[in-house]
């Protein structure tokens, strides 16, 4: 039987990780499964949370500390440690399907199976306000991503596309032959850098392995109000493009190749210009949506630009800790 090892790192949420240790633990665990938690520099009762979850839990759940700057170190760290033939990967705000576990060992029994992602679900604290369209055509679109959302449709291969850390399962050798997460990406306290899951999809599928997003894989993922607000999915999109740039940028990255090299400064230039100019056209025109789209496609060349063309703002490193 394919054994299972669980990992989530947490930073500072005590309140919504005992809420989701509360889910995992009816999963339907077997014997050589294990779950493992690690605290990224946490200053809550993080700790506490951990450690009277594992009285209850079914199967050996283990808290490790680790103070590195940074997500994916952190789970690094963690994976490091793991025996299950295969991670699953979740985080510390995050509601498992009551099949979840279930699900990931029948789809791990197909021995070409390598990677898979799954659905992500939003569990909003409050309802999302009309520019935000996170639907497109029965599937999440672009205007998903800041939040951690996912949904592709019907099950297929997942090739140029992402799946996300709030859900996600890799084979553990395919991991370690892989390097593991790139510790130059992922959330650090102060900025809002990501791409570690992308990086780590991409890498797979040019290795050569089998990756696949399953719908049936699901989850819900927390959108506290705070995340729902304009000033924030420009944040994130300007980031994101920062994320793109380093990755383009890093020597081993996967997702460039001789055969797509980077866009010149002068198309994100033109992005930028273009989607600024659009953003009052489409508002007075009532498209709020459109006009929302339009800017979040600006923030993100323009935090491309700022790491091609130089100085782009660096991660605080003092503390450690992610923000998630």
């Amino acid at each position: 039987m394919v054994t299972v090892s669980v990992v989530i790192a947490t930073h500072n949420r005590a309140s919504l990780l005992r809420a989701t240790l509360d889910r995992l633990r009816t999963q339907a665990f077997a014997p050589g499964d294990e779950v493992i938690v690690v605290d990224n520099a946490s200053t809550d009762a993080t700790p506490d949370v951990i450690d009277r979850a594992a009285e209850q839990f079914p199967v050996p759940l283990y808290r490790r500390h680790d103070r590195s700057p940074g997500k994916a170190p952190a789970l690094n760290a963690a994976i490091a440690s793991a025996r299950g033939d295969v991670l699953a990967l979740t985080d510390d705000d995050v509601l498992v399907d009551v099949d979840w576990i279930a699900n990931i060992r029948r789809l791990f029994e197909d021995p070409s199976i390598a990677l898979v992602g799954g659905r992500v679900d939003p569990h909003w604290q409050r309802a999302a306000p009309a520019w935000l369209q996170v639907e497109e055509g029965g599937r999440y679109g672009a205007m998903s991503s800041p939040l951690a959302l996912l949904h592709y449709g019907d099950a297929q291969d997942l090739g140029q596309r992402t799946a996300v850390g709030a859900n996600m399962a890799i084979r553990r050798t395919v991991f370690e032959s892989l390097g593991g997460f790139a510790p130059n990406l992922g959330k650090r306290r102060g900025t809002l850098l990501g791409g570690e899951d992308h990086d780590l999809c991409q890498r797979a599928v040019n290795a050569g392995y089998h990756c696949e997003y399953r719908p049936e894989l699901r989850v819900q993922h927390w959108v506290p109000a705070e995340r729902t607000r304009l000033g924030y999915f420009l944040r994130w999109f300007f980031w994101s493009g920062i994320t793109q740039a380093v990755i383009e940028g890093t020597a081993d990255s996967a997702g460039m190749t001789a055969e797509h090299p980077p866009a010149s400064p002068l198309h994100w230039l033109r992005r930028f210009v273009l989607g600024t100019a659009a953003v009052p056209l489409q508002a007075l025109s009532g498209r709020v949506s459109a006009a929302a789209a339009q800017a979040m496609d600006a923030a993100y060349a323009l935090g491309y630009l700022a790491v091609r063309l130089g100085g782009w703002p660096r991660p605080q490193r003092d503390g450690g800790g992610f923000s998630g």
